[in-house]
């Protein structure tokens, strides 16, 4: 898998289960929501990466597909959305260690905001990642990871 274009993460909420998006598989599309921010929701482009994380753990990468947010339903709650395609999926019934963000991101991650947040602009990405080969040491980093989950 490719993971050029991994340059995302976006901490999600699940509204009436345990887990956001836990239905959506490999190769699954579906409508990626913000809460209120059209601006921040327009800042991903299409085909770039978003690592989804809730609970302490990294759930999903999914890629972009679209050029511009969609607006379901003007002014409502999470109606702002992307859209956007599963290319990786943990467990969420049972999801393993190797998935937990902290060990994901390689340190302790505390970002809590829903608004997607682009790696190389993050300080503690940055103490962490820059030296050792930046953006492009965390997407073999990733890489390794997700090919030892996928084949276990």
């Amino acid at each position: 898998m490719d993971l050029q274009r991994l340059k995302w993460t976006k901490n999600v909420k699940p509204n009436d289960k345990p887990w956001a998006y836990e239905e959506f598989k490999v190769g699954q599309r579906f409508k990626l929501a913000w809460k209120d921010n059209e601006t921040n929701a327009g800042k991903p482009q299409k085909d770039d990466l978003i690592l989804l994380r809730q609970h302490g753990y990294v759930t999903h990468l999914v890629k972009v597909l679209d050029d511009n947010p969609g607006n379901e339903t003007p002014g409502g709650d999470y109606s702002i959305y992307r859209i956007v395609e599963t290319l990786w999926a943990e467990n969420c019934t049972n999801p393993s260690q190797a998935a937990k963000a902290e060990v994901v991101f390689d340190y302790p991650v505390r970002y809590r905001s829903g608004n997607v947040m682009e790696l190389e602009t993050l300080r503690t990405f940055k103490k962490r990642w820059d030296n050792d080969n930046g953006l492009q040491g965390f997407q073999s980093h990733v890489q390794g990871l997700l090919a030892l989950s996928s084949s276990s």
